[in-house]
C-alpha cells in the first residue's frame, strides 16, 4: 500500500511538472477532454488536485459520439463526476459521418476535433499515454506510413486554426501506472465495450499482439516510443530542408515547377508534402506522387499535367503548380435582367459589374435575355473592327490562361449569341461607344491555393 501511495504521489508530481512547463500564466483556462474511460478520468482527477496549486481555471468537455447505447451511460457518468468535483462541463453530441471513406475511428476523431476547435479555452488536455503512442506507431507501420505517420504524437501542439494549445500530460506514462493510480484513489470509470472487440486494429494490437511482444521484449513500449521520437526529429530536419527549398521555389503561393524538378525526386516530394501540409491540404499518397512526378519530369511543352485526389486537383500550367477545387461542372444561369453588383457562381467565382461611361458592354446588350454559361467549344469572338474573328482557344492561349481555368470560365450570351467573355474580350457589336453607358465586369475565381495573376480579370 505504501508503494501505491508513493506511485500516486509520483504521478501527481510528474503531471504537475509537465503542466508547469506550459501553463505559466495564473488564471489560464484549462479544459480536459473526458470520455468517462480510465485514462481521461485519471487525468481529470489529477488536474482537479493540481488546479489550486498551479492557479488555473479548470473545466471539462465530453463528446457523445451517439454510436452505441453505452455512449449515453458514459455521458451520464461524466456529468455526475464533474458535479461531484464541482468542475464546469460542456457536453456535445456529434453525428459521426459513417460514409466519409475515412473509417469509423478517423471519422469519430474528426468529429471530436471539430468540437475542440470551438472551445473557449487556453489549453485542451487529452489523455493519450505511452501505450497509445506505441500502438499508434504499430498501426501506422502496418499501413505503410512515412515519417510523419511514424513520428511520435507530440506532447504539445497548437490546435490550428485556433490559438488553443493542445497538451498530452500522460504521454510518457504507461497504462498500468494509470490503473494503479485509479485503484489507489478509488476512482470509477466506464469501459467502452468496443475496446474488447479485436476486429478493430488498435484493440487487436492491444489484446493479441502486445502480450506476445511483451513476452519476448518486455521493454518494447519504451523502445517504440524512443524510435518515434527519433523519427520525429528526422522529420523536423526534413521540414527544415523543405523550408529552405520552398523559399526558392514558391512564387505568389504557387510552386515554380522547373525549380522543383531541378531539386530531384526525393527533395521535390519532401517539398510538395511540406507545401500541402502548410496549406492545410491533403497530402499525396506514394502512388499519386509517382504519377505526378512521371508527368512533370518528362512533360512536353504543350501538355498540362493534372492529378485529381481527395476532392482537389494538383495542376501545372506555364510551369507553375497550383492546387484547385475539384468540383462538378457548373450549370448555366439565365438572368431576366442584369443587376449591378455581384453575381456568384457557386464554388467557382464571382462576377462583379459596375456602370461606366465609354467602355465595357453596351447596357442594351445586357437588357435582353442574358445567360451565363460554360464554354462549349468552337466559339469565336471579334473584338476589333480591323481584325478577323478569333477562336476562343486562341485568345485563351494568347492571354496564357491556364487550361484548368478555361473549362470554368463564364461566357455571357444573349438572344443574338456570344456577348463577352470577362477578362478576354467583348464582341465588337456589343462594345459601348465613346459616349455610351456600358457595364464593366470583373471576374474573380474561387481557388483553394495558388491563385496567381488571374485571380481578378476585368473587361
Amino acid at each position: 500500500m505504501a508503494n501505491s501511495r508513493k506511485s500516486a504521489v509520483n504521478l501527481i508530481d510528474q503531471v504537475g511538472q509537465f503542466l508547469k512547463k506550459y501553463i505559466t500564466d495564473h488564471n489560464s483556462h484549462v479544459t480536459v477532454a473526458v470520455s468517462g474511460g480510465l485514462d481521461s478520468v485519471v487525468l481529470l482527477n489529477l488536474c482537479a488536485l493540481l488546479s489550486g496549486q498551479l492557479h488555473f481555471c479548470l473545466s471539462a468537455v465530453h463528446i457523445n459520439h451517439q454510436l452505441q447505447a453505452v455512449n449515453d451511460d458514459m455521458e451520464k457518468y461524466v456529468v455526475q463526476l464533474c458535479q461531484t468535483l464541482s468542475i464546469p462541463l460542456k457536453v456535445v453530441a456529434v453525428n459521426v459521418e459513417l460514409n466519409s471513406g475515412l473509417g469509423l475511428e478517423r471519422s469519430a476523431r474528426q468529429a471530436r476535433y471539430d468540437v475542440y476547435k470551438t472551445l473557449n479555452t487556453d489549453f485542451l488536455l487529452l489523455a493519450h499515454h505511452a501505450n497509445d503512442q506505441a500502438e499508434t506507431f504499430l498501426i501506422q507501420l502496418f499501413r505503410g506510413a512515412g515519417l510523419p505517420g511514424l513520428s511520435a504524437m507530440p506532447e504539445s501542439r497548437l490546435l490550428r486554426p485556433t490559438s488553443i494549445q493542445l497538451l498530452r500530460p500522460l504521454i510518457h506514462v504507461k497504462r498500468n501506472t494509470l490503473y494503479d493510480y485509479a485503484q489507489t484513489q478509488q476512482l470509477a470509470w466506464i469501459e467502452d465495450p468496443t475496446n474488447q472487440d479485436s476486429y478493430y486494429i488498435r484493440n487487436y494490437i492491444r489484446q493479441v499482439l502486445a502480450p506476445v511482444i511483451d513476452n519476448k521484449f518486455p521493454h518494447w513500449l519504451d523502445t517504440l516510443n524512443r524510435t518515434s521520437l527519433h523519427l520525429a526529429k528526422s522529420q523536423q530536419l526534413l521540414d527544415a530542408l523543405a523550408l529552405i527549398d520552398i523559399q526558392q521555389c514558391l512564387v505568389d503561393n504557387r510552386l515554380d515547377g522547373r525549380q522543383v524538378v531541378e531539386l530531384g525526386e526525393e527533395r521535390a516530394a519532401n517539398l510538395v508534402r511540406y507545401w500541402l501540409v502548410k496549406s492545410r491540404l491533403p497530402v499525396l499518397q506514394e502512388a499519386q506522387w509517382q504519377s505526378w512526378w512521371q508527368q512533370v519530369s518528362t512533360r512536353k511543352q504543350d501538355t498540362h499535367p493534372r492529378l485529381d485526389f481527395a476532392h482537389i486537383s494538383l495542376v501545372s500550367d506555364n510551369n507553375y503548380w497550383y492546387v484547385i477545387n475539384n468540383i462538378a461542372p457548373w450549370q448555366a444561369m439565365t438572368l431576366s435582367s442584369w443587376q449591378l453588383g455581384e453575381i456568384e457562381i457557386p464554388d467557382v467565382g464571382v462576377l462583379t459589374s459596375q456602370r461606366v461611361l465609354g467602355r465595357g458592354i453596351k447596357e442594351s446588350s445586357l437588357n435582353q435575355h442574358v445567360t451565363l454559361k460554360r464554354r462549349e467549344g468552337g466559339e469565336c469572338l471579334k473584338v476589333h473592327s480591323k481584325r478577323p474573328h478569333k477562336e476562343i482557344k486562341q485568345l485563351f492561349q494568347e492571354l496564357q490562361i491556364p487550361l484548368w481555368q478555361r473549362e470554368r470560365w463564364p461566357f455571357i450570351t444573349n438572344e443574338e449569341g456570344l456577348v463577352a467573355i470577362p477578362g478576354v474580350g467583348i464582341e465588337l457589336a456589343h462594345q459601348a461607344g465613346q459616349n455610351e453607358w456600358g457595364i464593366e465586369l470583373t471576374w474573380r475565381f474561387h481557388f483553394i491555393n495558388g491563385q496567381g495573376d488571374m485571380a481578378h480579370v476585368k473587361i
